[in-house]
């Protein structure tokens, strides 16, 4: 009986040494992809160009959208065990779909700024993809209300015209 609960333990400690052991990697952002993510961040926030802005919250949202999925994690273990052993979560430093919301309003009011509010309206509207995750609402409420006030303000325009 002690026989198999050594057994046992030591198996437990082998999987936990494993699981814990190897690093992850989430979708191809290594340190220094990641550097160039935040960079690319800091030039939206300090850039005026909406050429430059725009091209930057791109950036961001294709980034943003690769995420970790349960095929990039491997572990060689038996069937048996394998329900027992969970993917480990992708934790960053700073939320990669946060900086390309901030980006892409940003943006899209240097783009109102300018009068071009086909670009505006589609940045708007990128942001409003992260509408079903609650942690994003702040940036999906933002961007609804300037949405809202784009549409106004072109009903508004129509109607003063003679």
């Amino acid at each position: 009986m002690k026989k198999l609960r050594l057994i046992l333990v030591s198996l437990l400690v082998s999987v936990a040494g494993f699981q814990t052991g190897q690093p992850v990697q989430a979708a191809a952002i290594d340190n220094g992809s990641f550097m160039s993510l935040w960079s690319t961040y800091s030039h939206c926030q300090a850039t005026t160009d909406i050429d430059q802005l725009r091209e930057d919250a791109l950036t961001l949202t294709h980034a943003a959208n690769r995420s970790l999925t349960q095929e990039t994690f491997v572990l060689a273990l038996p069937g048996k065990l394998e329900k027992f052993v969970s993917t480990p979560a992708a934790r960053f430093s700073v939320d990669v779909k946060a900086m390309a919301a901030a980006c892409s309003l940003r943006a899209g009011s240097a783009a109102v700024e300018a009068g071009k509010l086909d670009v505006a309206k589609d940045l708007f509207q990128s942001v409003l993809s992260y509408q079903p995750q609650s942690e994003y609402a702040y940036y999906t409420l933002q961007a609804k209300a300037l949405l809202s006030e784009l549409e106004t303000s072109v009903v508004q325009v129509t109607l003063n015209l003679p």
